[in-house]
């Protein structure tokens, strides 16, 4: 009888111990989650290293238009907080992009709604959802569609419109084909320009349908 019980302990003793290491490591796991490190709107550190960058957001970079708003309404929502990681991918340049969720709460949907960063074309499960809300945002110039950063030239002689979309820099004059319709964008490093010499030291091409 005596041995009966001993036995029954120890398997108690093991079920204990085995029960506090599985939930020491899901703790842990779950720690590694945890956000350290907000760098900008659109990507932040976690406490395991990895650093994670939105999937299908872009943001704008350091000084540029709508940075600092972007950057500070994200660590509002996930500095310090165990985010959870959906639909993770590896992009072109090694970077992890993902859907990232606190709870129930869609954190690539708020950024987009409040028009802190533009929709990224890329394959995603939420696509539709996202697209639909970044258009949304567009059609109420909010945030970095407001007219803070979708600028105007009031300057007749720099009339001269340069774009960076993605990183293919075109400049376009106001005898280009399509010129009414590209806008410039602050936010993502589009500016006005006085003439083409200045656009081309800029790195800017002069796009095609010019004359």
């Amino acid at each position: 009888m005596n041995y009966t019980k001993y036995i029954i302990w120890i398997l108690v003793i093991g079920l204990l111990v085995s029960l506090t290491v599985n939930f020491f490591q899901l703790y842990k796991r779950s720690e590694n989650n945890r956000v350290v490190r907000v760098v900008d709107g659109d990507s932040f550190d976690l406490k395991d290293g990895r650093r994670i960058r939105f999937l299908s957001l872009d943001a704008p970079e350091k000084n540029r238009c709508f940075y600092s708003e972007a950057r500070e309404r994200l660590t509002s929502l996930i500095l310090n907080k165990k985010v959870r990681l959906q639909d993770i991918i590896t992009d072109d340049y090694g970077r992890l992009l993902s859907n990232v969720f606190i709870g129930n709460i869609f954190v690539n949907k708020i950024i987009l709604e409040e028009g802190l960063a533009r929709f990224y074309y890329v394959k995603n499960p939420y696509y539709e959802e996202l697209k639909t809300i970044s258009q949304k945002a567009k059609d109420n110039k909010i945030g970095i569609y407001s007219s803070l950063c979708r600028t105007i030239s009031l300057d007749l002689n720099c009339q001269i419109k340069a774009n960076n979309n993605h990183g293919k820099k075109y400049f376009f004059t106001p005898k280009c084909r399509n010129y009414d319709q590209v806008i410039v964008d602050e936010s993502f490093g589009d500016k006005w320009l006085c003439n083409e010499e200045e656009a081309i030291k800029e790195g800017f091409i002069k796009a095609k349908g010019c004359y």
